[in-house]
Order: structure tokens, then sequence, then C-alpha cells
């Protein structure tokens, strides 16, 4: 594969076609239940064009796509062992008496997956959304319904719409631009997630700072005698804070060195490889005179809630928050 980045050619054996994975395991599994071949081969350098964008690593590309694939087959599969899905299970091996077909592409203007018969092609179309999917394994249901109702006139599944250029769907929420620290509120229903039923592979999730900006976030506040500690899984929601913070923070000049009334510090994570903050340290333990400035939590909730948009969930010993939109980046 000379025309695949180094690291998606890494992918394709470790993830793809490793006889002993994950994903050659599953099609193992379906091809047994048929009786016949299940024939598969992703044009990959297609795929890498049309999901470069959403995937900094290549390789995390190549397993999502072999995830999302396990979890087509694993739903086939299911099915067809299913004895309740008899007239079914008769319609496929009637479309399939040789070999199952299957092809893999993007949708060119859709983030949501999809799979349905193509009398053209005779064969089983995998669409894969045109955005990152963080969890291959949510898209059992959906796979599972779409190849119940393939076979129906009038339940058939579509494809997404295959157009040139158009926006994709449009989300809503709290639009928050991380590099001015602008964020505007705005009313949204929080976005549907599907049962997990299988625990996800390893290799197909990416890293920390890119799996944790999708919802649900969740936030803690602890408040001490002259310090509140914020913890969050969303590294952006605690960078707005502190910049916003920092930039009102008043002077403490009965210091003569001058210094911020309030020390506002971000600490990096332990984990992932880029930039990602998971604690918010504010303090007046290193300022002179500290009885003339104190730290309210008043002040943060406000900010956690008007501002940021979580929730409170409870309140013991610690200020417990959960935010379940899905933010914008403008």
């Amino acid at each position: 594969m000379p025309s695949l980045p180094l690291k998606a050619q890494v992918g394709v054996r470790d993830h793809w076609t490793k006889a002993d994975g994950p994903l050659q395991t599953s099609l193992s599994d379906l091809e047994a239940l048929l009786g016949h071949t299940v024939a598969i081969e992703p044009e990959w350098p297609l795929l890498v064009a049309a999901l470069d964008a959403f995937y900094a690593d290549k390789t995390n590309l190549v397993a999502v796509v072999a995830g999302c694939v396990q979890a087509w087959a694993k739903s086939m599969t299911e099915l067809l062992e299913d004895p309740v899905n008899e007239d079914w299970t008769e319609k496929v091996l009637e479309k399939v008496p040789v070999r199952m077909r299957v092809f893999v592409e993007v949708a060119a203007a859709s983030t949501t997956a999809a799979t349905a018969w193509s009398e053209p092609r005779d064969g089983f179309v995998v669409s894969l959304p045109k955005k990152q999917v963080y969890q291959p394994a949510e898209l059992f249901p959906v796979f599972r319904g779409d190849l119940l109702a393939c076979f129906d006139v009038k339940k058939k599944p579509q494809l997404p719409e295959r157009k040139a250029g158009g926006a994709a769907d449009d989300w809503e929420g709290v639009e928050v631009d991380m590099a001015t620290g602008k964020a505007q509120v705005m009313e949204a229903a929080p976005p549907k997630r599907a049962k997990v039923e299988f625990l996800p592979d390893v290799a197909s999730l990416p890293r920390p700072e890119q799996l944790l900006l999708q919802p649900p976030y969740h936030l803690t506040l602890v408040h001490g005698h002259q310090n509140i500690e914020l913890h969050c899984s969303h590294s952006p929601s605690l960078q707005l804070l502190a910049d916003y913070l920092k930039r009102w923070c008043r002077v403490n000049h009965a210091d003569t060195r001058n210094p911020p009334a309030v020390k506002v510090t971000l600490h990096e994570s332990a984990f992932g490889l880029g930039e990602m903050f998971d604690r918010l340290t504010l303090s007046t333990e290193e300022t002179r005179y500290t009885d003339r400035f104190t730290m309210t939590s008043p002040m943060i909730v406000a900010l956690i809630e008007g501002v940021l948009g979580y929730q409170l969930i409870s309140n013991n010993g610690a200020w417990n928050f959960r935010r379940d939109t899905v933010f914008k980046t403008l």
C-alpha cells in the first residue's frame, strides 16, 4: 500500500488483516454461520482521504474503521442467530447464496452511520459518518436496526445523501471560542447516546485529549480555607475559567511584589500526549496579607452553571456538576 501513510499501513496490518484480531475473528464467526465467504476489501486510500481531517493518528483511523466493521459483522451475526428473525434470515441467504459482499465508504456530508442493501452493487454498504467516531461499539443498535429494515420496502433504510459541499449536522449548544475565551450560551437538546453493549477495542479509542472532548463532562469543586480546586474531565472548560479569572483578577497592592490577589494555576493531566488539563487551583496561600482578599464558591459556581452550562448534580462535601451537551467551538 504505497499510497497510504506509514501509520495507516501499520493500522491495516495490526487492526484489519491480523488473523486473530477482533475484526477477523468476528468476520470468521459470520462466515462460519453463513457457510461461505464474506468479501470485504476497503479502498483504504479513499477512506483515509475522506477521514484524514478527523484523525491526527492514522493508525487510530484504521482501528476505528475496523471497529465499525466489527460492529456491523457482530450485528449481522446476532440477527442471523436469532430464530425470531427466521424470515429475514431467509431473505439474506436468498440475496447472498454464494458469498456476502460488503462495501465500506464514507458519507460525503453526513455525521450519521448507516448500512443498507444495494441491488446495483449486489451487496451490503456500510456508510461511515464523516466525523470522528469515539466508540464504534455504540453503532451496534444503529446497524441492527438498519439491517432488519433493509429488505422492507416501507422501512428500508436510506444511506446518507451524497452531495458535494453543504454543511453537516447543525450543532446547537454553548458556543465557546477557546482562543479568545468568549462564550455564547444557547439552549440545545443533549445529543442522543446509544447504549454501549460491548466493550470497545482499546485501539479504536482516541487519545484522552480527544476522547474527553465528547460529553458527558464532569466537574467537581472543592473549597478549602485558602484555596478552591476544580477537577474536570473537559480540559477547555478549565482553560476558559482560568483565562477569565486571570483576566479580571485584582492586583494585591498591599504586597510590594504586586502579585495577583489570587494565584490561578492550571495543572497538566498525567494522561494523553497533547496539552490537556484536569485540575485548576485558585489560591491565596502564597500572597501576603491574605485577609485582604477572600474567595467564595458561589462566584465560581455561577460561572460553571451560567457560562459553561453545567448542572449541579450533588453537593455533599464537594460540588459535583455534569454537562451532557457537546460544546461547539467557534
